[in-house]
């Protein structure tokens, strides 16, 4: 007993040798400076935890991807639903203009047919006072400017006349272009030339 404790306590350290008995391992093919993947171990319950949590991850990225596709969906048929109320606006607002365009037609018709402009220019007024009343019907009026003082929210100066009345300085002595609004809505601006008194 004595002498083992010596000789270990002499710095002389027991040499261990593995051999490894299993016929499909070859020992010698493997260098000794190869380094060993020691893959942590952790307690049963961290491992039990571990793999709930990539369970979970998973399905959440499923449930994403699930979101995803039925947003996509959503969007392509809200698209759809979008282009076909366009489509059925285009037709409403067009409707009104082609019975305009009916009028005209007519009017041409009936002018081509009788030698006088009598005709045309009955039919051409019929159809203005049609081609207004469906603008009116659509919410459309025009912009009331003439003799009135000049706004550039309303009306677009193109040009300025002279005046010889006080009472006409500033204010819309002539409309060139009517201007239009739905509302409060500007479609669009008069074009107007404003009085200015003479100098």
């Amino acid at each position: 007993m004595k002498e083992k404790r010596s000789a270990l306590s002499n710095g002389d350290a027991a040499e261990f040798k593995v051999i490894d008995k299993r016929h499909f391992a070859d020992i010698d093919s493997i260098p000794a400076e190869a380094a060993v993947e020691e893959k942590p171990r952790y307690p049963a319950f961290v491992e039990e935890l571990v793999a709930k949590l990539a369970e979970t991850e998973r399905r959440s990225e499923e449930k994403k991807k699930q979101v995803d596709e039925e947003i996509a969906k959503m969007r392509n048929r809200l698209e759809a639903d979008y282009e076909r109320q366009i489509q059925l606006q285009k037709k409403d607002l067009l409707l009104p203009f082609l019975e305009v365009l009916d009028n005209l037609e007519r009017a041409l018709d009936a002018a081509q047919k009788t030698d006088g402009t009598e005709g045309l220019l009955k039919g051409v007024v019929m159809t203005a006072n049609l081609f207004r009343s469906k603008l009116k019907a659509l919410g459309v009026e025009v912009i009331p400017v003439l003799d009135q003082p000049f706004d550039p929210n309303l009306g677009e100066a193109v040009g300025i006349v002279e005046v010889a009345d006080p009472a006409k300085d500033g204010l819309v002595v002539e409309e060139v272009q009517r201007g239009y609004r739905i509302g409060e809505q500007l479609v669009r601006p008069a074009q107007v030339r404003v009085g200015k008194l003479r100098s």
